[in-house]
């Protein structure tokens, strides 16, 4: 998640500045439309111009707020700042003239105000207002744009900070990891030659941990993967083979598709761990135009005395195993990917979609 920044929406000019862009737009309307005239300048009573001035800075204060409000949702929604920057200033336009405009007229047609040439004093504080307020956003764009630039220096820093801590766990797990499999193998040799179970069970636990050691850093074929998912699901079956119900719907050509290794591995171990209530797991693996979806659903218990981890993934105390999914998401499928889950009294529901 990044940080945001919040330092400009302290700075004093963050306030101040609608109040002052109103005054300096006001004070140029009197120009064009007192001296182009050769009127002299705020001719008219000092109680009317205070009233414009006043709806001058009310106006910019009521479409800055509207305006930062759209800016923010516009620029989380896409990681582009290239997008339909015309259709923006379009929308810009209609508000400054839905907006400032009634206002106007109201304020006139109560006497608070003067227009004295009717609707061509309109159409010079609509000539005057638009550009003057289409450049207002142009500022308060290049601000959100700015904004959004230094958020990404400091989620990007964030980034390199925890490859660099998740590279030192990574080298902590790996330590001495002949000593592991030279120990497995001790234990293999110490089952009874009747104890096939056992055996297959060293044997497959070795292949997985083999995978994870050393097939973490660089892509691998799916085919791959898939080898090593089933291999996982078929050494968790083993303390659930009685009563567990695995229903598998996975795509079968995966020619060409290449992936981060153990991805979808914590979401099924999170689903192995958790299933409750009808001891029931629903798996499905596809791939469509360019993409690759996981969805995995493992029943609960009506009544259940625990929570799957990924709801607490959240908290870096616990869920540590998904807690490093997500980070690791941020690493290789930076923007590229979507994890949700979802769960009521029965099931719970994960779903990684993987943009290749």
């Amino acid at each position: 998640m990044k940080t945001s920044i919040t330092k400009s929406s302290l700075h004093p000019m963050y306030y101040l500045g609608p109040a002052l862009w109103g005054i300096a737009s006001f004070n140029i309307l009197r120009v064009v439309t007192d001296l182009t005239k050769k009127d002299e300048f705020w001719s008219g009573g000092i109680k009317i111009h205070l009233v414009g001035l006043l709806i001058s800075v009310a106006f910019c204060y009521v479409i800055t707020l509207l305006w930062r409000r759209r800016l923010e949702r516009t620029f989380a929604a896409t990681t582009s700042t290239a997008q339909n920057v015309w259709v923006e200033y379009l929308i810009a336009i209609v508000q400054i003239m839905a907006i400032f405009n009634p206002t106007v007229f109201v304020f006139e047609y109560f006497g608070w105000i003067y227009m004295g040439d009717g609707y061509i004093d309109y159409m010079l504080v609509n000539a005057v207002y638009i550009p003057l307020f289409l450049l207002y956003y142009m500022f308060l764009r290049n601000e959100h744009i700015d904004k959004n630039m230094a958020d990404n220096r400091i989620y990007v820093e964030q980034i390199k900070a925890d490859k660099l801590n998740t590279e030192l766990q990574l080298l902590k797990s790996q330590y001495h990891p002949h000593f592991l499999f030279n120990a497995l193998n001790t234990v293999y040799f110490q089952i009874e030659e009747s104890n096939t179970l056992a055996k297959k069970s060293v044997e497959q636990l070795s292949e997985l941990l083999r995978y994870q050691i050393y097939n973490v850093d660089e892509k691998v074929s799916m085919e791959q993967e898939l080898a090593f998912l089933k291999s996982y699901i078929a050494f968790q079956q083993q303390r659930l083979t009685e009563r567990l119900t695995l229903n598998m719907d996975i795509d079968e050509d995966w020619t060409g598709v290449t992936v981060f290794p153990l991805l979808f591995q914590p979401l099924i171990e999170n689903a192995f761990k958790y299933v409750r209530g009808q001891y029931a797991i629903d798996i499905c693996l596809k791939q469509e135009e360019g993409k690759i979806y996981f969805r995995i659903t493992n029943s609960l218990s009506e009544y259940p005395t625990v929570k799957p981890a990924i709801l607490f993934a959240e908290s870096p105390e616990s869920g540590t195993g998904l807690s490093n999914l997500k980070k690791r998401l941020a690493l290789v499928y930076p923007q590229r990917h979507t994890l949700n889950t979802q769960a009521d009294n029965k099931h719970f529901l994960a779903e990684l979609i993987l943009n290749m």
